[in-house]
C-alpha cells in the first residue's frame, strides 16, 4: 500500500476482513484483476487507425473520433511536423487556455520554441511562427478578418461545438475556414460523427475523411467494476448476478480517500483519477493524508517542482503541495492556478502521482490517463442543481483510464453506495455519447465581421449553412424551414440594431464606426463600442477602467464585493441596448441582468475584485479571503479582463494608454505565472476612433 501507510490506515485495513465469497465470484475477481502490469518499453509503432488517419490528412479534411489514450495527438502532431519540413503553416486549437498552454509547451520541446506560437487573447508568443497554438475563439476572430490561409488547422476537442455557451465558436471556424486550408478534428466523443461529416461536407463541398475507432479497440483495454468496501474489485457484470442481501453488503457507508487509496494500492491499480462532484471534495480528500509518510519518492517530486518553478510562478507556495511532495497526492480542478494543475499532470505523466482528486467538469481538460479512474459517485452538480452524469460525461471521465504504452489495462472502478449506481452504472457503461447538438447562436460581433466582407444576402446565406440547420433538415425538412426562418429573422432584427446605432449603412455595409468596433473582438463588443463612443470610458482611472472591463466578462463571479464601482454610464448603455432588443424582438444580451443589485451585483462583485487587484494594495491572499472565491476563478476572471484591456490598448483611442497601464498592472504573479514575459512591444500602428483618425482598409487581427 504505497511504501508505508500510517498505522490506524493499516489497522483499518485489517478489521475490514473480507467477507466469505462464492467460488464463482472469486474466479471472476481473480480473472478481473488478471494481467496489470506495465508494458515493456518497445519501439513506438502507430496504429491502423494513426496510419489511415496521417494519410488522410495529406488528401483532405479529416474528423478522428477515438478513445482518450489512444495517439490521436499523434496524428496531428506528425501531420504539424511534415508541414514544418515543407515550409507550410499550422494552427492546432483547443477550447480551453490551460490546454492550449499544455499544447504550446510540449510543441515547443517537439517542434522548437523559434517554430511554435502561442495567441491565447491575453497572451501572446511568436505570432509569426509557422505553427500557432491557440484558443478556437482566437482563430475564429482571425478567419473573420480574412487575412490568414493556413495549410492545416487542427480542432481538438471538436465535440465541444455542441457547448451551449461556446459550440458556436467551432461552427464559425469551420464555415469560414479558406478552401485550401485542411481541418483535422480530434475527439472521444462523437455518436454522430456521420452527420457532421455530412454537414461538413455540404458546408466546405467535399466530404471529410472519417477515421473511427471503437470503445473496445483501444490500444489499453478497460475493466469495468466496482471496489466494494472491503476493497474487493469485482467485475460490473457478476454484480448483476448477486441477490438483495449480497448487493447490501458491498455498498460503503462513506467515502474514505485514504482507505480507497490503500486498496488501490494493495492490489497495484495505482495511479488512479477520483473523481469527485465539488472542488471542496477534492480539496478535502488530499487533506485527508495528511499522516501518510513518505513513499521514498519526494526527492523526485522536488526536482520537477523545481524544474516548473523555473518557467511557472506560484506552485513551490501552494498549501496543497506538502501532501503532493510528501504522499503523491493532489487535486486538480478550476479553482486552483495554472500552474499547479500544470505541476500536478507533469508529476502524474511521470508517474510520480498515486492519485489525483478531480472534479467531474474538468475532464476534457485534465489531458493525462492514469491507470485506474475511481468513480465514488455517479452524479454531478451543474446550475440546476444535482443531477446523474450523461453518457457523454461519462465516457469523458473514464477514458482517462490505461496508459497507452505503460498499461495493459486500464481500469474504472466505481464505489457504490445504494444498490441504484449499480444499474445506473452498467447502464452507462454500455451506452454511447449522446449524439452532439448544435449550439449555433447571432451575436452583434458575428453580424458586423459577416457584413464586412459580404452582401447582406450571402451572410444570411452563411445563416443558412449552420449545423443547427443541416440538422433540422435532416430529421424534417418542415423543421429546417423553420430554425432558417428564425435565423434569418433574427439577423436581419440584430443588423437593424445595428444600423439603428449608426454601426450599419442602409444598405448594411459597416459605417465607420462599424469598422472600428470590429476591432473589439468580444462577446459584448456592442456594449463596449457604445461605451468608449459615448465617452464614458474617458475620465476612469486604470483600476476603474480594468473593473469596467471585468465587469463585461463571463466568468464566475466573486462571492462578495470588495468595493464599489459607478456604473450609472455602463447602466443607461444596457438599458438603451435592451430596449431596442424588446422593441425588435430578439432576447436581450442579459447585460442589464448582471447589473441589477447595486454593490451585491453580479457586475460589481467581478469589477470591484479586479479593480482591488489592479491597485495594487492587496495582496493576493487577501483578495481570495474577501472574495470568498478560489484562486483559479480569480485568475481567469483577470485573464479575461486583460483580453479586453488589450484590445483597448491596440485601438489607440484615448483610453489605450490607460487600458496598458490597466493591464500590466493586472497581469503581474500569480495571474501572470510565466516568468517568460508574455508582452511584446506596442503595435506600430494602432487604431483609433473614427471622429480621431480615418480607418484604413488594412485591418489586423492581433
Amino acid at each position: 500500500m504505497g511504501k508505508k501507510l500510517w498505522r490506524k490506515d493499516r489497522q483499518i485495513l485489517r478489521k475490514r476482513q473480507e467477507p466469505a465469497t462464492e467460488t464463482p465470484i472469486k474466479a471472476a475477481i481473480k480473472e478481473f484483476l488478471e494481467g496489470i502490469g506495465t508494458v515493456e518499453p518497445t519501439p513506438f509503432e502507430p496504429s491502423p487507425f494513426q496510419l489511415e488517419a496521417l494519410a488522410a490528412v495529406l488528401e483532405g479534411d479529416t474528423m478522428v473520433v477515438a478513445p482518450t489514450g489512444s495517439g490521436k495527438t499523434w496524428i496531428a502532431e506528425q501531420s504539424i511536423e511534415r508541414l514544418l519540413r515543407e515550409g507550410g503553416r499550422s494552427w492546432y486549437t483547443t477550447p480551453l487556455k490551460a490546454l492550449s498552454n499544455q499544447k504550446y509547451d510540449a510543441f515547443c520541446h517537439l517542434f522548437g520554441e523559434e517554430n511554435v506560437g502561442l495567441l491565447t487573447g491575453e497572451r501572446r508568443e511568436n505570432s509569426r511562427a509557422p505553427i500557432i497554438v491557440a484558443t478556437t475563439e482566437v482563430l475564429r476572430n482571425v478567419l473573420y478578418s480574412g487575412l490568414e490561409v493556413c495549410d492545416l488547422i487542427v480542432l481538438d476537442e471538436a465535440h465541444y461545438i455542441a457547448d451551449p455557451e461556446r459550440g458556436v465558436t467551432w461552427e464559425e471556424v469551420i464555415i469560414l475556414a479558406p478552401e485550401q486550408s485542411r481541418l483535422l478534428l480530434l475527439s472521444a466523443t462523437i455518436s454522430n460523427a456521420d452527420e457532421l461529416a455530412g454537414w461538413m461536407e455540404e458546408v466546405r463541398g467535399r466530404r471529410p475523411f472519417l477515421i473511427s475507432v471503437k470503445t473496445d479497440e483501444r490500444p489499453v483495454p478497460l475493466r469495468y467494476g466496482i471496489l466494494d468496501r472491503y476493497g474487493r474489485a469485482i467485475p460490473a457484470e457478476v454484480t448483476e448476478r448477486m441477490n438483495a442481501r449480497r448487493l447490501r453488503g458491498v455498498l460503503w457507508d462513506r467515502f474514505d480517500p485514504t482507505t480507497v487509496v490503500g486498496y488501490l494500492a494493495a492490489k497495484d491499480l495505482l495511479p488512479a483519477i477520483v473523481f469527485l462532484p465539488r472542488r471542496r471534495d477534492c480539496d478535502e480528500a488530499v487533506r485527508r493524508f495528511y499522516r501518510w509518510g513518505d513513499d521514498g519518492r519526494s526527492k523526485e517530486r522536488q526536482r520537477i517542482l523545481e524544474e516548473v518553478a523555473e518557467r511557472r510562478f506560484g506552485p513551490e507556495n501552494h498549501p496543497m503541495l506538502p501532501f503532493l511532495l510528501r504522499a503523491g497526492v493532489a487535486p486538480h480542478h478550476a479553482g486552483h492556478l495554472t500552474a499547479w494543475k500544470l505541476l500536478v499532470e507533469r508529476m502524474l505523466r511521470q508517474g510520480l502521482v498515486r492519485a489525483v482528486f478531480a472534479t467531474t467538469t474538468l475532464a476534457a481538460g485534465l489531458d493525462v490517463p492514469a491507470r485506474s479512474v475511481v468513480l465514488p459517485t455517479l452524479q454531478t452538480r451543474d446550475e440546476e442543481g444535482k443531477r446523474s452524469l450523461t453518457a457523454l460525461e461519462f465516457h469523458q471521465m473514464t477514458g482517462r483510464a490505461g496508459r497507452r504504452g505503460k498499461d495493459r489495462v486500464g481500469f474504472v472502478l466505481l464505489l457504490p453506495r445504494q444498490p441504484d449506481d449499480l444499474a445506473l452504472f452498467r447502464e452507462l457503461v454500455r451506452s454511447r455519447p449522446e449524439a452532439l447538438e448544435s449550439a449555433f447562436r447571432l451575436q452583434y460581433y458575428q453580424i458586423l465581421n459577416l457584413l464586412a466582407n459580404r452582401s447582406f444576402e450571402k451572410a444570411l446565406g452563411l445563416m443558412d449553412r449552420s449545423f443547427a440547420v443541416y440538422q433540422r433538415a435532416r430529421r424534417s425538412q418542415k423543421k429546417a424551414q423553420i430554425v432558417r426562418r428564425q435565423l434569418r429573422l433574427e439577423f436581419e432584427r440584430r443588423a437593424r440594431i445595428l444600423q439603428t446605432l449608426c454601426y450599419l449603412t442602409e444598405d448594411w455595409q459597416p459605417t465607420d464606426e462599424g469598422k472600428w468596433a470590429l476591432l473589439i473582438r468580444h462577446e459584448r463588443c456592442l456594449f463596449v463600442a457604445e461605451a468608449l463612443r459615448s465617452g464614458a470610458l474617458e475620465n476612469l482611472s486604470p483600476e476603474e477602467l480594468a473593473g469596467w472591463c471585468a465587469a463585461l466578462t463571463s466568468e464566475r463571479v466573486p462571492r462578495f464585493p470588495v468595493g464599489r464601482l459607478d456604473f450609472g454610464p455602463l447602466r443607461m448603455i444596457a438599458e438603451s441596448i435592451e430596449r431596442l432588443e424588446h422593441r425588435y424582438k430578439v432576447p436581450p444580451s442579459g447585460l442589464l441582468a448582471c447589473l441589477d443589485g447595486g454593490v451585491h451585483s453580479d457586475a460589481n462583485r467581478k469589477g470591484s475584485a479586479v479593480m482591488r487587484w489592479v491597485e495594487g494594495k492587496i495582496s493576493w491572499r487577501s483578495l481570495i479571503a474577501r472574495t470568498g472565491s478560489d484562486e483559479g476563478d480569480i485568475q481567469r476572471l483577470i485573464l479575461q479582463t486583460a483580453e479586453l484591456l488589450r484590445q483597448l490598448e491596440d485601438l489607440s483611442s484615448s483610453i489605450s494608454i490607460v487600458a496598458r497601464e490597466a493591464r500590466v498592472r493586472a497581469m503581474r504573479e500569480p495571474v501572470a505565472d510565466f516568468v517568460r514575459s508574455p508582452f511584446p512591444p506596442p503595435a506600430e500602428e494602432q487604431r483609433k476612433f473614427p471622429h480621431q483618425q480615418s480607418l484604413g482598409d488594412e485591418m489586423t487581427p492581433f
